[in-house]
């Protein structure tokens, strides 16, 4: 699969929150199935309770990092994925994070 596309508009955003998600310890993901693009797109969000900027902005890198290992192999194409993370993010070991996001993709898709 080639590599995935970034969600930054805030329509998408918005219509995200109109499909299928799943709440996890770490995250939480919301999918939306997207008719004109044939590519996986994925955004990335983390609010102000979630700790300063610094630890926002860690909590996005480990997100984008496990899914990028992640939805290559069980995304979907024409699909919008969001995640928002949450502090436990942080505290998590990878491992563990690879596995959330994976089943959180096979229950959305079942």
């Amino acid at each position: 699969m080639a590599k995935l596309e970034t969600i930054k508009s805030s329509r998408d955003f918005q219509n995200a929150k109109n499909g299928l998600f799943f709440r996890s310890t770490s995250f939480l993901l919301q999918a939306i199935q997207n008719d004109n693009r044939g590519t996986t797109r994925v955004g990335y969000t983390v609010s102000k309770q979630n700790g300063n900027a610094v630890n926002r902005n860690r909590i996005k890198r480990r997100l984008r990092s496990v899914s990028n290992l992640t939805f290559e192999k069980h995304g979907k194409k024409n699909w919008n994925y969001v995640i928002i993370g949450k502090k436990n993010t942080l505290i998590v070991d990878f491992q563990s994070l690879i596995k959330e996001l994976t089943s959180a993709i096979k229950k959305i898709h079942k």
